[in-house]
């Protein structure tokens, strides 16, 4: 165990950072992980590749931390049967509806503004934009693309 412990510990604490962005949340995220995969050993379950299991059991847990985030956040209730990468997706809105008052020191163009407003502001699919702004869907998806890009460069910094 403690030779697992010594080999992923940083890697599942590098990882924690960059998904919370928080030093404490990180280390609560990292020793969630730590103890699951202990608790997951001692039931004495055969594991063919750690690293995959070690990787599920961390995203799985990174998925209810950001679900539960979401909760605090709007208040709101979820259905259990929404696939995981749902409160992701909402959690990503949530994110980006808080950049949005930073866009102009970003450096979008007017489309990427445009788009990314209608999108993660308005709540208006892909196809609901494109036809609103008389554009093609693929080029809505790269100005999106190209917008996320740009603000995590920024954030990144």
């Amino acid at each position: 165990m403690d030779k697992i412990y010594d080999e992923y510990y940083y890697k599942i604490y590098n990882w924690a950072i960059k998904k919370t962005k928080h030093k404490e949340d990180a280390e609560d995220l990292t020793n969630s992980v730590f103890l699951a995969i202990f608790e997951y050993f001692n039931k004495n379950i055969k594991v063919e590749k750690l690293e995959n299991l070690i990787w599920k059991i961390a995203y799985n847990l990174w998925c209810t931390k950001a679900k539960n985030y979401m909760k605090e956040k709007n208040n709101t209730t979820f259905d259990e049967n929404h696939e995981l990468g749902y409160e992701t997706q909402m959690l990503d809105k949530i994110i980006y509806k808080e950049i949005i008052n930073n866009l102009d020191n970003i450096g979008l163009t007017n489309k990427e503004k445009t788009v990314f407003n209608m999108y993660y502001i308005n709540d208006l699919s892909i196809k609901e934009i494109s036809k609103k702004i008389s554009t093609k869907e693929a080029n809505i998806k790269y100005f999106l693309y190209s917008a996320r890009n740009k603000i995590k460069e920024k954030y990144d910094e």
